[in-house]
């Protein structure tokens, strides 16, 4: 029977970890509950508090909604291009910064990586969930 944990740390420093189990584990479940706690690190009361254009929001996650937003759909992108991006939505922000991020967000499983050390890509992983 599929299985997935997801753990988080919120900034106030409380530990969630949600398993769902079954064998009807759907795409968009998964993504509910992310879209959650992601709402819940967020801090307010009133839904995400996170806009690439103000500036609101803690910098790992203005990046993941950037990376979700313009390359999302799977599309292979580098840590320049997501730099670009960001300068365009207003976030003043170092390559050495992105490409930190981008490397925290392929070992959390997040990202797909390909290539060599000077033209490294990334795209989002697709998620699978297989029936056994």
């Amino acid at each position: 029977m599929p299985k997935i944990r997801i753990e988080e740390t919120l900034p106030s420093g409380e530990k969630v970890v949600i398993t769902l189990e079954g064998r009807d584990i759907s795409e968009r479940r998964v993504l509910q509950v992310l879209e959650l706690l992601k709402i819940m690190s967020s801090g307010s009361e009133g839904g995400s508090s996170l806009d690439l254009r103000s500036g609101k929001g803690r910098l790992k996650e203005l990046i993941w909604d950037a990376i979700l937003e313009n390359f999302g759909s799977g599309v292979w992108f580098s840590s320049r291009d997501l730099c670009e991006v960001l300068r365009r939505a207003g976030v003043n922000v170092g390559l050495n910064t992105v490409a930190t991020y981008l490397l925290r967000f392929y070992k959390s499983g997040l990202l797909d990586r390909a290539g060599g050390k000077f033209d490294m890509r990334y795209r989002v992983r697709n998620l699978e969930i297989t029936l056994d």
